[in-house]
């Protein structure tokens, strides 16, 4: 599974980063070209929406993230435009070129390929609810949109289709931290650590999941101390507060003449 952290930096997204997109075989590969006008009527021959045009396409991404990886960012997203252009529908491929507009501090276009990646993954799930890769990659999206809830309920979908993908329980984790879910995030980050003992990034976030669920707890209790100190006082200052009401006073008898 491909993953890379929606809000570090390009060192550690580097450093997480894992290939995963199944690497189509045989394909022709266009030449790296910046300067060329990279438009499918160029090759009227492949139609956009053969298959041949979308092996190319994914041959192109894959170029691109080898690129990225290699910190070769600008290469990379001529290679994602590439891609896009030979397949508009290569939801992946938009992802990966919203990144690469990131890394080069892009954020208006970065956005707009993060917001047709969200568009484009949302019909593959439709049509494909089964597919675990997808909805992981979803919450990618959502999460560098800063769209924390729809991406908990992308990777919590992905968690359930594919039980044992760790990286998808530890993306889950992190986005339920931002969201100061913090017993939703201990559990998945301890599911992660179950999957692969030796992640220190989910050892890291179980931590702070802890430390924030404690936080939490101790700031439940202090309010509630607070609330009891002021109930108190109040009935310090006036002690006849809780009392009954005072009985009204007899008449006295009358007096007859």
């Amino acid at each position: 599974m491909a993953a890379w952290p929606a809000n570090r930096t390009k060192a550690k997204v580097l450093a997480c980063l894992a290939l995963a997109a199944s690497v189509s075989g045989g394909g022709c590969r266009r030449s790296h070209n910046p300067n060329s006008n990279h438009n499918t009527s160029q090759n009227p021959a492949v139609p956009a929406d053969s298959d041949e045009a979308r092996r190319q396409a994914q041959s192109l991404t894959d170029e691109g993230k080898e690129l990225y990886s290699n910190d070769q960012d600008e290469q990379a997203v001529e290679k994602f435009k590439q891609a896009v252009d030979r397949d508009p529908n290569n939801a992946e491929a938009h992802l990966r070129l919203g990144m690469g507009y990131g890394a080069l501090e892009k954020k208006d276009e970065a956005d707009a390929e993060y917001k047709k990646a969200v568009e484009l993954f949302k019909k593959k799930v439709q049509g494909d609810s089964k597919d675990s890769d997808t909805y992981f990659y979803l919450g990618e999206a959502h999460s560098f949109l800063h769209q924390d809830e729809d991406a908990v309920r992308a990777y919590r979908q992905a968690t359930k289709l594919k039980p044992e993908d760790e990286e998808a329980w530890y993306r889950l984790g992190m986005a339920e931290t931002r969201l100061a879910q913090y017993p939703e995030a201990t559990s998945a980050f301890q599911k992660a650590l179950d999957l692969d003992p030796n992640d220190t990034r989910a050892e890291e976030g179980l931590e702070n999941a802890q430390e924030g669920a404690q936080r939490i707890k101790e700031g439940k209790k202090h309010a509630e101390d607070m609330l009891k100190k002021q109930e108190n006082a109040n009935a310090n200052l006036n002690p006849n507060a809780n009392a009954g009401p005072k009985p009204t006073p007899k008449r006295p008898p009358m007096v007859r003449y």
